[in-house]
């Protein structure tokens, strides 16, 4: 059985070859069918002079694209206010807007939120930015839509971080949640790979091979990049603690073994993290650091066990299916998202925290990996080939309403941001 572990490590380092694409503007997006209970919202095109040209997509374009995404909402969109339809679609409130082009070359936008049998407005925001912010501000508004009518954060302004084959080589890219503004961050000759998010969201860490086998670096969004714990041949598969921004990450020993340290970024010292005589690898963090999810071969393949913060108290906690592998925890902590192979296709879980109330997220459509949670816990972003190539999808976290948010060649690994404090 170790023998599968084995395996399971040589196909996440293998380098995949794969043609040239070209970047791309607007990005291509299959929705699926959603059983999930959403409210409807009204989506009007704001007021705005012909000459203004939007880059990608108008502003109430990007109100429908963020309602259909929050798995919140169902975005019912009218070319102008109309009381019988959004009646009759039960949207009890709308958005629109105005959009005004400034001399200086920057663009007003003032966004509101209204009732929509009265027509009272309920709450307004304006921004003025360049036009390549404008999506940047739709998005902060409808986060403020969310706070409005949910009493929680929205998700909209959040990024991904995750892995794309650019001239035949992966590189880490970030883009928002939904896939625009797509920004590459490395241009290594060599791979990188298993970028995670530190702590605040000042920058990534990551896994690169310049010196042809893995190492840790942590690069921050201005560019300025640091090699981490260079004590170690050979590490990888980092995760952040939410609370202290240290690191656990897999340390691969002499004999082929991987084993979880415990690091910190700043000083360089690393602690061995357990001490087992098994792999350990893919760990995370629970929301609140006090346990650390990881994947072991110790029962004789892979499974999801926990383990207390300072390397006591190890459980298991996937029982069902022979291979169980890349957990994460949701952000309320109750429960986890998981990959499991199923008849040599890879699909996504999720269960309660003593490994009961499986449910089955995908089936029938390719393989199905690397599953991350958004911030409020709602979404699910994963990496899926069922389209031919891996591509980057979101689904409600019941597995409904599944969205491709990326296209091209192979984007796979995804790492959802925290949320971004201190902006509205």
């Amino acid at each position: 059985m170790m023998k599968k572990m084995k395996l399971f490590f040589c196909a996440m380092t293998l380098m995949l070859a794969a043609p040239t694409f070209a970047a791309i503007d607007t990005i291509a997006v299959d929705v699926g069918i959603s059983v999930f209970q959403t409210m409807p919202i009204g989506i009007v095109p704001f007021e705005e002079p012909e000459t203004i040209k939007w880059a990608n997509e108008a502003p109430h374009q990007i109100l429908a694209r963020d309602a259909n995404l929050s798995g919140r909402f169902e975005a019912v969109p009218s070319e102008k206010f109309d009381l019988v339809l959004f009646s009759k679609k039960r949207a009890r409130q709308y958005v629109t807007g105005q959009a005004t082009k400034l001399s200086n070359g920057k663009i007003k936008l003032d966004c509101y939120l209204y009732a929509a049998e009265t027509k009272d407005l309920l709450f307004g925001e304006s921004y003025t930015v360049k036009s390549q912010e404008v999506r940047q501000a739709i998005h902060m508004f409808f986060d403020n839509v969310v706070y409005r009518l949910f009493g929680e954060r929205g998700v909209a302004s959040t990024k991904l971080a995750y892995v794309s084959v650019i001239n035949g080589v992966k590189q880490v890219m970030i883009a928002d949640y939904d896939g625009f503004s797509r920004r590459q961050i490395t241009r290594d000759s060599t791979t990188s790979t298993m970028p995670v998010w530190q702590k605040g969201n000042k920058g990534l860490v990551y896994v690169g091979y310049r010196k042809h086998r893995p190492n840790l670096y942590a690069i921050s969004f201005g560019g300025k990049e640091t090699s981490l714990f260079s004590q170690f041949k050979q590490a990888y598969g980092p995760a952040v603690n939410p609370k202290t921004g240290e690191l656990i990450f897999s340390v691969i020993d002499n004999a082929g073994h991987s084993e979880l340290y415990r690091g910190d970024m700043k000083t360089g010292s690393a602690q061995k993290f357990l001490h087992l005589p098994s792999n350990q690898l893919s760990p995370s963090w629970s929301p609140f650091a006090s346990e650390v999810l990881f994947t072991s071969d110790r029962g004789g393949s892979p499974q999801v066990y926990a383990v207390g913060r300072d390397g006591t108290d190890v459980r298991r906690i996937t029982f069902m299916g022979h291979y169980n592998e890349r957990a994460s925890w949701s952000p309320e902590g109750d429960r986890i998202v998981y990959t499991s192979m199923d008849d040599g296709k890879m699909n996504i879980y999720t269960c309660a925290l003593d490994g009961t109330d499986i449910i089955q997220l995908t089936s029938n459509a390719g393989n199905n990996e690397h599953p991350t949670w958004s911030p409020d816990g709602k979404l699910i972003a994963f990496s899926s080939d069922r389209g031919g190539s891996y591509q980057i999808y979101i689904m409600r976290k019941d597995g409904s309403g599944v969205t491709r948010i990326t296209n091209g060649n192979e984007n796979k690994s995804p790492t959802w941001s925290w949320f971004f404090d201190g902006k509205k």
